[in-house]
């Protein structure tokens, strides 16, 4: 079909829905789209601000930083929740004059047939917003599902009488992707019985920390270091960054955690997390 014929049939199909609501007075009555969309976005918002929480708690955000992005999602769930509370939209007022619709509908058909030119000349520049809040959604909901299945089938795998040490880690990676305390706990616990099978893996301490220290279970996290300490593979830069996190988080020691961190800087200078370490150093030395 020719382009021209095609976009004169969409202009005749959008004046068809355009035109006779300006004739009424009356808006067209808004569909179910707008609070299905308002559903979506305060979801994604929620889980905005669960993820700030769980990266302070592992953390990864000093004071400041979790202060200003708390402050950041709290906001976007507030005003997520204020649009999905709010009352429906209300049919629009007669128009006063009359004799001046039908002008007005050629005006609106005019602009339509502009639009729609000009979206035929112009390049594609992405879905629309709500269809872009779905597609976030469905793609968590699908990598959901995605790592449920692989748990599923790495505990099909495992042997509870010789379990392999290979899919027990990858089993304690999969748990980790979670943030539900529940996938925490289970994540630590693979890596507790990957740890009796080889008790040199320093990866596998490394990870038993995290996992704790997400769980905001500093007690474990702390017996878990206090073990790692004492293997020769254990990495001194990391036991000084878990040994900080520990002390600051969990047991309010400012002292302790300033001098791990100090620790961690003369190790590492150029590590990737100097920068984060040296906010929590200063942090620390101001509580102390």
């Amino acid at each position: 079909m020719p382009e021209p014929l095609v976009l004169l049939i969409g202009l005749i199909a959008a004046a068809a829905f355009v035109v006779p609501p300006l004739l009424r007075g009356v808006e067209a009555p808004a569909g179910e789209d707008e609070q299905d969309a308002a559903v979506v976005r305060h979801r994604v918002a929620i889980e905005a601000l669960r993820d700030v929480e769980s990266d302070h708690r592992a953390g990864s955000l000093d004071g400041s930083a979790y202060a200003e992005q708390l402050a950041q999602a709290e906001s976007r769930a507030a005003t997520t929740r204020a649009a999905l509370d709010g009352p429906a939209p209300r049919p629009v007022a007669p128009l006063r004059s009359p004799e001046r619709l039908p002008r007005l509908g050629l005006v609106v058909a005019g602009i339509t047939a502009a639009i729609l030119l000009g979206g035929a000349l112009l390049p594609a520049t992405g879905l629309a917003n709500r269809t872009v809040v779905n597609r976030a959604l469905a793609d968590a909901e699908a990598a959901e599902a995605d790592r449920q299945d692989r748990i599923a089938g790495l505990l099909d795998e495992l042997d509870p009488g010789a379990p392999d040490p290979a899919t027990l880690s990858d089993l304690a990676d999969a748990y980790l992707e979670g943030s539900t305390r529940d996938d925490l706990v289970r994540a630590a616990v693979s890596l507790r019985l990957l740890i009796e099978l080889e008790p040199d893996r320093a990866d596998a301490y490394e990870r038993s920390l995290t996992a704790y220290l997400r769980a905001g279970d500093f007690a474990n996290a702390r017996a878990v270091h206090d073990s790692y300490a004492g293997i020769a593979t254990a990495d001194p830069v990391e036991l000084a960054f878990f040994d900080g996190l520990i002390a600051l988080r969990g047991e309010e020691d400012a002292s302790a955690a300033a001098e791990a961190f100090d620790r961690f800087l003369e190790l590492a200078p150029d590590d990737p997390r100097a920068g984060m370490v040296r906010g929590l150093r200063d942090e620390a030395a101001s509580g102390s």
